[in-house]
């Protein structure tokens, strides 16, 4: 894509920074100073305005040796070459203006001119020759204008400068969403540490650089939400909201935080406040928790949202923009809009599937693993970062394997925020990153130009020109897992929570250059052992090209927080076939790892590695092409590489299954469920004949000779077809049990996902009843063993 503008007799190369600061690389040049200003009697001629309706700014005329600009508004005079007098053209600061009002021109700090014209960009016109230094032009599109300032002296010499006007639309809205950090004002911000259970205030201003204050928010904190003296903070494992008193006047908290009791097993994820209430959205139960400020103790009411809600943002109509985390593969990505004023009015806006198929710079697939819908301040548009997944590609699918470049990629959608109130995806605006896997969290600059996109696996910030529709520079290596971004809005200091590094990373990027002003530690003391702490890194890491070939894929890009991410892949060039991906949740305390049981010990990952991330891998070479070590179910890998063993630990280490929202308010099962458990346990249905144990399963090895390959416990209920493919390369025999805890939350079903509800698994999945039986049960008999397996959790 074609750059904005082109920026005169400049050229910017990588840049490497002292250690411990990003690598960065940019071509554009950032406008600094607006204009403001009497107007001048000189007015320019308005010409065409700039379409930016498809994303395209004209670059304006080339600029050649002699800095002066050719086309048709103006012409450079024969230069005297003979003249001695000091010549120099200063047209000012680059600038920002709004669209229909008026940006002042001045020249007079130029030396030894005796005329002045003044060429206000391609296709608005230009100024005649005169006297006077200054002219005035009104803009009447957004874009980036080349202006060009040209000074005559007495003998005919010409010299110029040029200008950079950025022209937006009115700055109307104050973006307000969710995130890990946020903005405070005057360049300070507050970060959530969820694994610290803390919340920690950074200053970021000039000379400071430091922790103001930390308090204690137990729980498992989330994102945080400044609003009218209070920081907000959903906690996802004990169920609260925090309220931590701020004073903005200080930048300092004012007392210890209270709690608002939301209901179990909710999952509260984002907050946001629109008129005199605040909305908490309950991922696990797709709804948002109003609670009115002068009622903050109770939950008022729970408005419907949709699926998997998580980030929230406030729109300009007063609606909420909720987005759903993990996307229907038939549906595409999904956010609702809620109306807090009419509860149950939801309106549902769909970022398209992309069906192209996979290239050397983009691929197609779902739009999933959605973050916040990120509000531009000229409330005119929005963008949602996200991961497209190319589940629709793959051997048996396509024909076409999938490769490390082609599975999965980090976008930017575009939404258009219509006058009218319907929003919708902008035609053709998807930005795919090349060399980053999951763009998690977005940002607008304070006059709404760029937007700053953090993409999580790969250790960088992109920033986008969205007057142009071009990408416009990175910062790389700038931190592990960043969790959000904040913008100040004063200062445009980027603040970024680089989670997984313990820091927030402030980037001043009012250059054309991205700098660094502070990396501010963020806990006092580790609270992870140092072995799960380095495991988290990695498994959250696509940076580190021993896990990833150009930080495309990392292990939580398809387990998110240790979950699934609901997806179906085509894994049949892998020896496999059609698998859904499983959570880790619990999963360390079954036996075989996969539908098919083809690992024995988190260790295998380094397979995965190795062959579809295209890493090298965290084994050296000479070990693992040793002593059995290639091969999965072989020689363990346990004690080879401390990383490997770091990685494995933390899988290990997910032991939890989620709580489930559909039991009672105590916890206890409804009587519903209790009969379906009824139905379940008994000898007719036979569930028990696989579902057995504390884990409703029997997923284990099954006992072998000295030197027999392991094998694992496998059935085959019924649900075996050409696509379910191979196990290990070589027969499918059946499927490995799967543990019921928590299977609410792993929709969908079976091991190709055929089945998308628990009801479907009973009924249209099990016609001949080999997946136990269920043919002889009444709809009512089926609603209560679907009801007592979406109570299932850990200690039954």
């Amino acid at each position: 894509m074609r750059p904005a503008r082109r920026a005169l007799a400049l050229a910017f190369t990588a840049a490497c920074a002292s250690e411990g600061q990003p690598v960065v690389a940019t071509d554009d040049l950032v406008p600094s100073d607006v204009a403001d200003a009497e107007s001048p009697d000189i007015t320019g001629d308005l010409g065409d305005p700039v379409d930016t309706a498809k994303g395209d700014v004209d670059e304006g005329p080339d600029i050649p040796d002699s800095g002066f600009p050719l086309g048709d508004d103006i012409q450079p005079p024969d230069p005297d070459t003979n003249s001695t007098l000091p010549l120099a053209a200063d047209g000012g600061s680059d600038r920002y203006a709004v669209v229909g009002a008026e940006v002042l021109f001045d020249g007079a700090a130029s030396d030894g001119a005796a005329e002045y014209q003044w060429f206000f960009g391609a296709g608005v016109g230009s100024s005649e020759w005169s006297a006077s230094p200054t002219a005035n032009v009104t803009y009447v599109a957004p874009g980036r204008y080349q202006a060009v300032l040209s000074v005559r002296d007495a003998g005919g010499s010409v010299r110029t400068d040029g200008v950079v006007v950025t022209v937006t639309w009115p700055l109307t809205f104050t973006p307000t969403q969710s995130s890990t950090i946020a903005s405070l004002g005057q360049e300070r911000a507050a970060v959530v540490v969820a694994d610290s259970d803390e919340v920690v205030g950074i200053d970021g201003a000039v000379g400071a650089g430091t922790v103001l204050w930390r308090t204690a928010v137990p729980g498992h904190p989330r994102t945080v939400t400044p609003h009218e003296g209070h920081l907000y903070v959903p906690c996802d494992e004990s169920d609260q909201l925090a309220r931590i008193p701020y004073d903005a006047e200080t930048g300092l908290v004012t007392a210890a935080a209270t709690f608002t009791a939301l209901p179990r097993a909710s999952k509260a994820y984002g907050v946001v406040a629109v008129g005199d209430d605040l909305y908490v959205s309950l991922r696990s139960r797709g709804v948002l928790a109003r609670i009115a400020q002068d009622a903050p103790d109770v939950v008022a009411e729970l408005l419907p949202a949709l699926p998997d809600a998580r980030d929230l943002a406030a729109l300009p109509d007063g609606r909420i923009a909720v987005t759903r985390w993990r996307s229907d593969p038939a549906v595409g990505g999904a956010i609702a809009l809620v109306d807090p004023t009419a509860p149950g009015d939801v309106d549902l806006v769909t970022l398209a599937i992309d069906t192209q198929s996979p290239s050397d710079t983009e691929i197609g697939g779902l739009p999933t693993l959605l973050g916040v819908l990120a509000v531009s301040p000229t409330a005119r548009e929005a963008v949602v970062p996200s991961m497209q997944s190319s589940i629709y590609e793959g051997a048996f699918l396509t024909g076409k394997p999938l490769a490390f470049d082609t599975t999965m990629r980090a976008v930017l959608s575009s939404l258009d925020l219509a006058a009218t109130g319907e929003v919708t995806e902008a035609d053709g605006a998807r930005a795919q990153f090349d060399g980053r896997g999951l763009a998690n969290a977005a940002a607008w600059s304070p006059h709404g130009d760029f937007v700053y996109v953090a993409m999580r696996g790969s250790r960088a910030i992109s920033r986008r020109d969205m007057l142009s529709g071009s990408d416009s520079g990175s910062a790389q290596d700038v931190g592990l897992a960043k969790g959000g971004l904040a913008v100040d809005p004063g200062s445009g200091l980027v603040f970024v929570d680089a989670s997984l590094s313990r820091q927030v990373v402030v980037l001043d990027w009012s250059g054309a250059l991205p700098a660094e002003r502070y990396r501010v530690g963020t806990v006092l003391a580790e609270p992870l052992t140092d072995e799960l702490f380095r495991g988290k890194q990695l498994f959250n890491d696509g940076y580190d090209p021993r896990i990833s070939r150009d930080t495309y894929i990392a292990c939580a890009h398809c387990h998110p927080d240790g979950e699934s991410d609901h997806l179906v892949w085509d894994f049949t060039d892998r020896g496999e076939g059609l698998r859904n991906t499983t959570t880790l949740l619990g999963k360390t305390y079954d036996g075989p790892i996969h539908w098919t049981g083809n690992f024995d010990e988190f260790h295998d990952f380094e397979h995965d590695i190795r062959g579809p991330f295209g890493g090298t891998g965290l084994l050296p070479d000479e070990v693992f092409f040793s002593g059995g070590h290639d091969q999965t179910l072989g020689t363990p890998k346990a004690g080879l590489s401390d990383d490997l063993d770091a990685l494995s630990a933390y899988v290990a280490s997910l032991v939890t299954e989620l709580k489930s929202p559909y039991r009672q308010p105590d916890g206890a099962f409804t009587p519903e469920a209790l009969a379906g458990r009824a139905l379940f346990e008994s000898a007719e249905t036979g569930c028990t004949t696989c579902h057995a144990g504390p884990r409703l399963t029997d997923s284990a090895f099954l006992p072998q000779g000295p030197g027999s390959p392991k094998m694992p416990l496998l059935h085959d209920v019924g649900t075996l077809k050409p696509s379910s493919g191979q196990r290990l390369g070589g027969p499918l025999p059946g499927i490995d049990t799967p543990t019921l805890l928590g299977v609410w939350a792993t929709a969908p079903y079976l091991h190709d996902g055929s089945s998308p509800t628990l009801k479907a698994v009973l009924t249209t999945a099990n016609p001949s009843d080999q997946h136990g039986k269920t043919s002889h049960l009444t709809p009512s008999e089926i609603a209560a063993v679907v009801a007592y397996l979406q109570q299932l959790e850990a200690g039954l």
